[in-house]
C-alpha cells in the first residue's frame, strides 16, 4: 500500500487494484483444468480381497468413513489414495 500511495494512487484506487488482483485468481483457479486420479478401482480391489473398511483404515490409522470416502470420491486425498493402491496390490 505505500508503494501505492507513494505513486500517487488514493485508498480507493489501490483497493480497486486489489479487487481486480484477486478477481484474476479467482478467474484463473475456476476456469484452469484440474487432472484428478481414478479412484473407481479401490472398492472393487478392496472387496476382490476380502479385506473390510475397518481393516483398511487401520493400517492407516484412519477412520474407515475416510476410506469409503476417498473409494467413492467424495473426498480427495491424493497421497493416501496412491498409498491405499499400494496397499491394495501387494495384499
Amino acid at each position: 500500500m505505500v508503494r501505492q500511495t507513494a505513486a500517487g494512487r488514493t485508498k480507493k484506487e489501490i483497493i480497486r487494484l486489489l479487487k481486480r488482483a484477486i478477481a484474476r485468481e479467482v478467474f484463473r483457479c475456476l476456469t484452469t483444468t484440474v487432472t484428478v486420479p481414478a479412484v473407481a478401482d479401490l472398492r472393487p480391489a478392496r472387496q476382490a480381497r476380502n479385506i473390510t473398511l475397518t481393516a483398511a483404515a487401520n493400517h492407516f490409522g484412519v477412520w474407515p468413513a475416510v476410506i469409503s470416502c476417498i473409494e467413492r470420491g467424495v473426498r480427495r486425498d491424493d497421497t493416501l489414495a496412491n498409498a491405499y493402491r499400494d496397499w491394495l496390490e501387494a495384499a
